[in-house]
């Protein structure tokens, strides 16, 4: 556990938010002796309690401190954060029951609410910190089948299969040979959480006064996620190439289905075509959605290409607007009015906007996209994915599927 952790928990800033007998209830649990906390002066006197706690956990000897309070901090740590919150909320909501009144919750902090779960909640707190492990972040790596309606079969053999595979393929990583697998399903779609080991880190230590060279290998978290309704995989947490093998294997296990996403046809999965032929006239249409206010466009960057050696394409200057206005198209017509789509020497390469969500408020809710052909879409999914994935349909920036004999063919 990092040192970060102790500090941001034993911030005054942070102990003076919390209830005295909150903090009693999670350090009575460690057996601390009172020469060195005494927990008492949170009950007489809660401030000095409050900096007695900032003491022991900042001036306390690391080997000193319990290593069972090291870990629970890191814990409530990971929880702590935003996105461990909403994890937290999702799985109260899941169970129906309530981490702290409706009139507190807009006071209580990420932090805070962690601490409450894991003292008055801890079966909402470890399904939440399970659940973790399968949110996607903003960028992962997807495949497209070549058809939608392919179902998963996760029964109990087809995922001890799928964990052997995934064995072999970290291991040539050299990350041991600890793997195993887990199925969750989350509506319409399925997920596989894959925890292995990661890269072995070797460190030296202190032992009183003598140096120790010591080892340790951490469990990394690799997550598959398929929505059989659009026939679309999604993968994060691992290397590049482990995300192609683990494509490769879930293909072939679970859909049953050998080279689904061998093609390069899978990984062809979004165009800025119908950008390139409107040019700066272009304005995304989101009539559809009474929930989005407007959609401004802060950065384009365009590509001069030509054709080299072999047939492929290479860039040969690149050229980006940025524009906080949320015109950044029109700019980059504007100052470079030699850039010309339709001649066929020019790509559009990239497309930063922003989805302006419909609130009460004072500041309404943002969601930044970036969209880049073929493959690569960035935006925070766990909570927009549905309204996100629409728009992009709307506006024809998803690539049209490809039969599978197509585009075996093809390649």
């Amino acid at each position: 556990m990092s040192r970060d952790d102790f500090q941001r928990f034993a911030s005054l800033r942070f102990l003076r938010t919390v209830e005295p007998g909150l903090l009693r209830a999670f350090f009575d649990r460690y057996g601390i002796t009172p020469e060195r906390l005494d927990l008492s002066l949170l009950e007489t006197s809660p401030d000095q309690g409050r900096t007695a706690v900032n003491a022991y956990l900042l001036q306390t000897p690391k080997e000193e401190i319990p290593e069972s309070l090291t870990a629970d901090l890191h814990r409530i740590e990971r929880l702590g954060k935003p996105v461990g919150q909403e994890a937290l909320l999702q799985e109260a909501r899941r169970r129906g029951v309530e981490l702290v009144p409706p009139a507190l919750l807009a006071k209580t902090g990420t932090r805070s609410l962690a601490l409450r779960a894991f003292i008055h909640q801890p079966e909402v707190f470890e399904d939440a910190e399970n659940g973790l492990a399968f949110l996607q972040p903003q960028a992962v790596m997807e495949f497209v089948a070549p058809e939608e309606g392919i179902p998963a079969d996760l029964s109990d053999g087809r995922l001890h299969t799928l964990e052997a595979h995934a064995r072999a393929i970290f291991q040539a990583e050299l990350r041991d040979e600890f793997c195993e697998a887990l199925a969750y399903h989350d509506g319409d779609d399925v997920k596989v959480s894959i925890r292995h080991g990661a890269v072995l880190t070797i460190t030296e230590v202190l032992e009183g006064r003598l140096k120790r060279i010591r080892s340790f290998r951490e469990i990394d978290n690799a997550v598959l996620a398929y929505s059989a309704m659009d026939g679309r995989l999604r993968i994060w947490g691992c290397s590049k190439a482990s995300r192609t093998a683990l494509a490769k294997a879930f293909a072939e296990v679970i859909l049953d289905s050998p080279g689904l996403f061998s093609a390069a046809a899978s990984r062809r999965l979004y165009t800025l075509q119908a950008v390139e032929r409107a040019g700066a006239a272009f304005q995304f249409r989101h009539g559809h959605d009474a929930g989005i206010a407007g959609i401004q466009i802060y950065e384009a960057q365009a590509n001069k290409v030509a054709v080299g050696k072999g047939g492929r394409e290479k860039v040969i200057r690149s050229l980006i607007a940025r524009e906080a206005d949320g015109n950044a198209l029109q700019v980059l017509h504007e100052t470079r009015p030699e850039i010309s789509f339709q001649s066929g020497t020019w790509r559009l390469a990239h497309l930063i906007f922003k989805i302006t969500l419909k609130v009460e408020g004072p500041r309404p809710p943002v969601i930044t996209v970036k969209i880049k052909p073929s493959d690569m879409l960035s935006f925070p999914r766990e909570r927009h994915q549905r309204r996100v994935m629409t728009l992009l349909s709307m506006n024809e920036m998803l690539c049209e599927r490809e039969p599978a004999r197509t585009a075996l063919a093809a390649e």
